[in-house]
């Protein structure tokens, strides 16, 4: 019978190669698991290499979401009693007692 051992073989890929396949896998639309096994990378290396080299990528990213516009609310005045402004509702109870 005769042995056979898995040899782990180490592949260096570069800056370039690398920033290429994270594209490949953002426009691939597979999880990161069935992209590592599709090309033969073990997943933690991929995680490795989203982690350091994932950040060139986020403009492109970023350029899909919209921007919002928050209303603060802080320009309606709902009441100003002896020079106290209130800009949120209160009850008349409260009131009350602001003036008192």
């Amino acid at each position: 019978m005769e042995r056979t051992s898995a040899v782990n073989h180490r592949h260096f890929r570069g800056r370039a190669v690398i920033v290429e396949l994270l594209e490949a896998h953002r426009q691939s639309g597979l999880s990161i698991k069935d992209f590592c096994v599709n090309r033969c990378i073990p997943e933690g290396s991929f995680h490795n290499w989203r982690r350091r080299y994932g950040k060139e990528n986020t403009a492109s990213v970023s350029s899909s979401f919209a921007p919002i516009q928050l209303n603060t609310g802080s320009a309606s005045l709902f009441a100003e009693v002896n020079g106290i402004k209130l800009y949120q509702p209160v009850s008349a109870a409260y009131l009350k007692e602001l003036c008192s």
